[in-house]
């Protein structure tokens, strides 16, 4: 009797397994920072994304080129010509070129940020569940481990008769569902690092450790949540996507005028030299390219309905980014109250839990009430950690809607 109320007072340590069941950390464990710092460098995204950007610097240097000149040459039996040609345009095209493609630029920029935001938030999001992914599984794994050593002292008590087969039957059943919900808690951390893996560039089955360093709380205090305005305020004033949307704008509208300056000719002078039967001659000329077949039409019309496109996005965009803080303020409101009471639930159980297994070591009910009261308190333990990762998780996005993803 002794033996078995040890290992039920075993069993009602479970919950305390959370803070001190964690392997060892090792050197190259990651914390969020750490993170961060590797999905900055190597997430594949960010990385097409910064090419891309630099693509688009590029073409803002070629576009601000002046126009090259034109060098033709006559070979002919009686004499040779050579004819230098420059163009000369009346406009600031090359300018105006410059000036689009440089928005266009600043808007990659922009939207390489705003890009970088959302994956950052995305890896802080995989740190946590995959945190609280190793909770679960050491939380199975001291289940388990209880779960069979009751087991092995009921096999102990059916010898001398203090236990039936259908206490038996039914540890035996608690070892199986044991088993399988570790299996699960496994599935689950693989899960969440290769995600983790993904997000840095790396298979998803690389091995990764990250570290059980203080940046995690298994117990957190959420502090209460400003006014939905103050969130609102801090996204409309820090988000990168108005500023590229912006800068998006003023390239369509340089473009505009880039095509409707294109309808002016272009003057071409140029200087000729040659000989013919063996006199040289030199002589100036002016060419001109008269648009009487097409007069840009089709471009100008095209880059006034882009950019026209790009203000009324401008109005959308304003939308999307309050109902995401909206959305993201009732969400992380109510993870705080869900933990709350998960918590509140917890600490309730244990007690629960000590007085079911006194009455079943004391006779007064039969195993199977203890382990009805023992499920209760597994699923409550779980439902915990799963208000925990929602908690986590619901805060990542709401530092991801205002513009702020650095670990607090």
């Amino acid at each position: 009797m002794k033996k078995l109320a040890s290992a039920l007072s075993l069993c009602a340590l479970i919950s305390q397994s959370f803070l001190h069941a964690l392997p060892p950390e090792t050197a190259a464990a990651l914390t969020v920072p750490d993170l961060l710092v590797q999905v900055r460098a190597a997430n594949p995204e960010l990385r097409s994304a910064r090419r891309r950007l630099d693509e688009a610097e590029a073409a803002a240097v070629a576009a601000a080129a002046p126009l090259n000149p034109r060098l033709e040459a006559e070979l002919g039996s009686g004499g040779n010509e050579f004819k230098l040609a420059q163009p000369l345009p009346l406009t600031r095209r090359a300018g105006t070129a410059g000036a689009a493609a440089r928005a266009g630029a600043g808007a990659a920029q922009k939207e390489l940020e705003a890009l970088e935001t959302r994956v950052l938030s995305a890896a802080r999001s995989a740190w946590y569940e995959l945190r609280i992914a190793m909770e679960r599984r050491v939380f199975e794994q001291s289940h388990l481990k209880s779960s069979m050593e009751i087991l092995g002292k009921i096999e102990l008590r059916l010898q001398t008769g203090e236990a039936g087969n259908a206490d038996l039957a039914r540890a035996k059943v608690e070892v199986a569902r044991g088993r399988l919900h570790l299996q699960e808690a496994e599935a689950a951390c693989g899960a969440a690092a290769g995600e983790a893996n993904f997000l840095m560039g790396r298979a998803p089955d690389a091995p990764l450790e990250i570290a059980l360093d203080g940046a995690f709380s298994l117990a957190p205090s959420p502090s209460g949540l400003e006014p939905l305005e103050h969130y609102t305020r801090r996204a409309l004033a820090g988000r990168a996507e108005p500023g590229a949307l912006a800068l998006r704008a003023r390239a369509a509208g340089l473009e505009a005028k880039l095509e409707k300056d294109r309808r002016i000719p272009v003057p071409e002078v140029g200087l000729i030299r040659g000989s013919d039967g063996g006199t040289g001659y030199s002589r100036l000329f002016l060419g001109l390219e008269l648009p009487l077949w097409y007069n840009n039409k089709g471009e100008i019309r095209a880059a006034l309905a882009r950019r026209a496109t790009l203000d009324d996005e401008a109005t959308r965009l304003e939308l999307e980014i309050r109902r995401e803080v909206y959305s993201a303020w009732l969400e992380l409101g109510l993870a705080q109250k869900r933990l709350s009471a998960a918590r509140e639930t917890v600490f309730l159980l244990n007690d629960l839990r000590r007085a079911a297994s006194q009455a079943y070591l004391a006779g007064k009910t039969g195993l199977a009430d203890f382990y009805e009261t023992n499920r209760v308190f597994l699923e409550e333990n779980i439902s915990y950690l799963d208000a925990l990762k929602d908690y986590y998780g619901k805060a990542a996005r709401l530092d991801a809607a205002v513009n702020s993803v650095e670990e607090k």
